[in-house]
């Protein structure tokens, strides 16, 4: 009897538990290229432009993920067991494989960019390898200066793609939930959005996702992803609207620590992404910084001046 009850006990406990940690997907550059090109299909202004051109960077991205996944030209480093599994060693240990992906990057993309788009990849292409490496580990820690701007789009490409590969090596024991909820407990990035599952066991539960290696972790909803408070937070979106975007997004705005996050409800956008509806929702930011609410969440491929 007492052995029953607690294999029922056990079986319950399985089928309740929530993942805390999900991989990135296979497939996952080609599905944020499709969402791209979707809503570029319905950005009216200048700015579809932009989408269009990151759906090609995706594309892009994808062949050479799959190209390097699952060889053995990358390892990862040995951290310590408190330490997050990813940290900037990943880069500074694969120096000549960081150099190869950006060479072959700018062969795939070389006949879409513009004469500026060359310049400025002909200036790191003329880097030497430490200096790109030491360029990839600032864009990293998000300590890119003003003058580095132009460089930071095709570095972020490169690093998510190095660290969606590492990703894609740990195993779910390896990743622990940190302290900071909001930071990726794989890499330590800036959470760049959430979404709001939109069916099956895991419906209305949030997931966080990381913008460099693509992870998504969970985190309570009740609390800020910033400073895990619990109180009057609130939920801010543009009403009324038909873009997509715009009709799936929302903010999470804390008034204790006056800081918002985006996120996402795959209920209403069921192809939503984070990085992708993150560009094209960017009216929901605007309308929040004129109420003096702080953003927070790095995208990889926002420019921020």
């Amino acid at each position: 009897m007492h052995l029953q009850d607690a294999r029922i006990n056990n079986q319950q406990k399985e089928f309740f538990e929530i993942p805390f940690w999900f991989q990135p997907n296979d497939h996952m550059f080609n599905l944020r290229a499709d969402r791209f090109e979707q809503l570029a299909a319905e950005e009216t202004s200048d700015w579809h432009k932009y989408l269009t051109f990151l759906a090609n960077l995706c594309r892009a991205q994808q062949i050479l993920f799959d190209r390097h996944n699952n060889q053995q030209a990358l390892t990862l480093p040995q951290t310590d067991h408190e330490e997050r599994p990813l940290s900037t060693l990943l880069i500074t240990s694969h120096s000549p494989l960081i150099n190869h992906l950006f060479n072959e990057l700018f062969t795939l993309l070389e006949q879409q960019l513009s004469p500026t788009a060359i310049q400025v990849w002909r200036e790191l292409r003329q880097l030497e390898q430490q200096e790109l490496i030491q360029l990839c580990v600032k864009a990293f820690n998000q300590q890119i200066n003003l003058a580095q701007q132009d460089y930071t789009v095709w570095i972020n490409a490169v690093l998510q793609i190095i660290y969606t590969l590492a990703a894609k090596k740990l195993a779910k024991e390896q990743i622990k939930p940190i302290a900071n909820i909001g930071y990726c407990p794989c890499c330590g990035t800036d959470a760049v959005g959430s979404v709001i599952i939109g069916r099956g066991n895991l419906e209305g539960l949030r997931y966080l996702q990381c913008g460099i290696c693509n992870s998504r972790w969970h985190s309570i909803r009740a609390h800020c992803s910033f400073c895990d408070s619990s109180h009057n937070l609130t939920i801010q979106n543009i009403e009324h609207t038909s873009e997509a975007a715009l009709a799936g997004a929302e903010a999470e705005c804390c008034p204790n620590c006056q800081s918002y996050r985006k996120r996402y409800r795959l209920a209403k956008q069921q192809y939503a992404d984070p990085i992708a509806d993150d560009l094209a929702s960017l009216a929901l930011d605007i309308m929040l910084s004129e109420e003096q609410w702080r953003r927070g969440g790095a995208n990889p491929f926002l420019i921020m001046t």
